[in-house]
């Protein structure tokens, strides 16, 4: 009888289903992001900030699991903003490390982030760079990729995420008479300009308005009924 021997290269469990996702997700937001002006609105970037987080919780799930402690008890417990030199960052460990029991140690300090977070300035032209390196990467990626490659994908997609969060935040112009007005992208003679100040020297470009008297109509005979 012959015997069939299982291939060492097995595929983990619900990769398909979530490659699948990624695949069908994608498409889209980079249609969107392509589609955009530079400069762009920020509430424009919002919806593609929303999209590309969706995205990268599907990718995230296709990743190795990371946490902000680096601890393999308390992968998802608290962090120890305050934590000794040479101390994990498990904020659980590091307390009853505190208590006296010295047999309680945290992990090796984790990254200062979990997920790739790009270095500022954050443009459009850095999260077209980032589009681009997400869509080579994909390419690559297979259902039975090394872990690494997963990584990869999970640490652009958060990339593209941070940027387009950080575009879509209000821009302000630091306006004397409106502090905190957001800038107006497309101000007029092209300088930076607070959105109300925009306006107010688009009204006084356009000059008065003309309005057009039309005639009136002659009012309509007054008919008496018959008595």
């Amino acid at each position: 009888m012959r015997r069939y021997r299982h291939s060492k290269q097995r595929v983990p469990t619900g990769r398909p289903y979530l490659l699948r996702e990624v695949y069908d997700k994608t498409p889209s937001i980079d249609d969107r992001i392509c589609a955009l002006p530079d400069p762009a609105d920020p509430t424009e970037y919002e919806a593609i900030a929303d999209a590309l987080w969706d995205l990268f919780l599907s990718t995230r799930n296709l990743a190795e699991q990371r946490s902000g402690t680096g601890c393999t008890r308390h992968p998802d417990g608290p962090v120890d903003t305050e934590a000794p030199e040479d101390w994990g960052f498990c904020l659980l460990c590091n307390t009853n490390r505190r208590r006296g029991q010295p047999s309680s140690t945290a992990a090796e300090k984790p990254p200062k982030h979990v997920w790739a977070v790009p270095p500022p300035p954050y443009t459009h032209g850095a999260l077209l760079q980032t589009r681009r390196a997400l869509n080579d990467a994909l390419l690559e990626l297979n259902y039975r990729a090394p872990d690494a490659s997963f990584q990869a994908v999970a640490d652009l997609v958060h990339a593209a995420f941070v940027i387009s969060r950080e575009l879509s935040r209000p821009r302000t112009y630091g306006c004397l008479v409106h502090p905190g007005a957001p800038l107006d992208p497309a101000a007029p003679k092209g300088r930076p300009m607070c959105i109300f100040c925009a306006g107010r020297e688009r009204r006084a470009s356009y000059g008065p308005p003309t309005v057009t008297v039309r005639p009136s109509r002659p009012l309509p005979p007054v008919r008496h009924p018959d008595r």
